[in-house]
């Protein structure tokens, strides 16, 4: 081989295959075999092979970059999330070009627009909608690039979409407290909503609300303000289990003044004080967490005196005091849609003249991911585990 920086071609004979086998394999392209991928990537590694990205780019119109947009690195969740969708980019010869928008709706209409490579390196985007305001122009601010969303939980999608399974995770999760016994079941979350207003609800703190109301309604459970409190994170899932806490010790004495009332002489009217609440369901592991650590506040035990599960199962809940049960959702699989999704995108745009995929009148796809309802200490205790 002649100094100097290796070609493809070089590759290309080193692995005894051609140089346009050689550059599919390179980018990930379908239709070559996955030992000769593994051989053809085992010799460029060797030699050194650096791919041209101007040139590639120039040849074929493609960069092989995936945007990935969430909302923040730091948590259990999203590492997990973004390690997901990351192992799943790579494994198709993809690379993934991941940034955060701390939540802020104006963060992530920069990322899609004014990123420093928006509009000429990216071939697709992925990106978590909750961190989106209702409205926002995607496919104008994104310039038309292929794009799928996360969690979108639109009735009727308008990009390619990939969703928890939000509503039937919490309803398993509420009737798997009702399968232990419980009687009086609070909600933790967004707050109240009547089920009227959850009948066309798109959002997943609405679909989860939907989901375990819907569970105490069909178990003749009350659903009503005075079990539904508000709480979205640690800090104010802590607020929340203070708030239920105060709620149980509240019912209890009544309870007390209600059976010491029906024993004392000449009493013949009945007593009917509110049950105590003795389950606990949690919109996500993070208020979950913050829940337990209010009721400790108080004393409040668990699950001896009131059982807890969560949503999401990204956290290291098997590692806590007490460990939580959780509606475990499954983002590896999550990864393969979304992959699944922009890479058909980006091929069918190539093999198109050019459109964007709304004037290419492609309807829009939506996929819903598993979920694994994880029984730990939290519900069932340590010796039922």
């Amino acid at each position: 081989m002649p100094s100097g920086k290796p070609t493809l071609r070089d590759v290309a004979k080193a692995a005894g295959v051609s140089p346009m086998t050689a550059s599919n394999a390179l980018h990930g392209k379908p239709g070559v075999k996955d030992s000769t991928r593994a051989k053809v990537l085992a010799v460029a590694e060797k030699l050194d092979y650096r791919i041209n990205l101007t040139a590639s780019m120039l040849k074929s119109g493609r960069s092989n970059i995936i945007h990935i947009i969430v909302n923040e690195f730091d948590s259990p969740f999203y590492s997990k999330l973004v390690e997901s969708l990351v192992t799943e980019t790579t494994a198709r010869g993809l690379t993934p070009f991941v940034e955060q928008t701390r939540y802020s709706p104006d963060a992530a209409k920069h990322a899609l627009a004014n990123n420093p490579f928006s509009g000429q390196l990216f071939d697709g985007e992925i990106i978590h909608a909750s961190g989106l305001n209702a409205g926002v122009p995607l496919s104008a601010i994104n310039h038309g690039r292929p794009l799928v969303l996360i969690d979108a939980c639109e009735e009727t999608p308008t990009f390619d979409t990939v969703n928890f399974p939000n509503e039937d995770g919490a309803r398993a999760a509420v009737q798997h407290l009702i399968e232990c016994g419980c009687h009086r079941i609070a909600i933790v979350g967004d707050g109240y909503s009547p089920r009227t207003e959850l009948a066309h609800v798109e959002s997943s703190s609405g679909l989860r609300l939907r989901g375990a109301s819907g569970a105490l309604l069909d178990a003749g459970l009350p659903y009503d303000e005075s079990t539904n409190f508000i709480g979205y994170g640690s800090d104010s899932g802590i607020e929340a289990g203070h708030a239920i806490a105060e709620a149980m010790l509240e019912a209890r004495a009544q309870s007390a003044d209600d059976t010491a009332e029906s024993r004392s002489p000449g009493t013949t009217r009945a007593t009917g004080s509110t049950p105590a609440i003795d389950g606990i369901f949690c919109i996500n592991d993070y208020a979950a967490f913050g829940v337990i650590r209010g009721l400790a506040d108080y004393g409040i035990r668990v699950p001896d005196d009131v059982r807890v599960i969560g949503f999401d199962g990204a956290t290291a809940g098997s590692y806590t005091t007490p460990t939580l049960s959780t509606v475990q959702v499954d983002l590896d699989q999550l990864a393969q849609f979304a992959l699944d999704m922009i890479t058909r995108r980006v091929e069918q745009r190539d093999q198109g003249d050019g459109r964007s995929d709304e004037s290419a009148g492609m309807p829009a796809t939506r996929a819903t991911i598993g979920y694994t309802l994880v029984p730990r200490e939290s519900t069932v205790g340590s010796a039922n585990r």
